[in-house]
């Protein structure tokens, strides 16, 4: 049975459209007849390096930029 989870983590992002993303990491991903617009969103960096790209709206949906604070706690420069 499918269950609902709300995820945490923190990650690394910078504004990157589908097709600059497509053509730097991953050829053939954002590129044909299945996405015939040049999406806006985010290229996303995880913690054990793993990068993806996400839409736009869905990335700040999920995420807020954390604080200078929030930085030093998890001593990250």
């Amino acid at each position: 049975m499918e269950k609902v989870y709300i995820g945490t983590k923190i990650v690394a992002a910078e504004p990157m459209d589908e097709e600059t993303f497509a053509s730097q990491f991953h050829a053939g991903i954002g590129t044909g007849p299945a996405t015939p617009v040049n999406r806006q969103g985010y290229k996303v960096r995880y913690r054990d390096g793993y990068t993806s790209w996400c839409p736009k709206e869905e990335f700040e949906l999920a995420n807020r930029e954390i604080t200078a604070q929030e930085k030093a706690l998890f001593g990250i420069k």
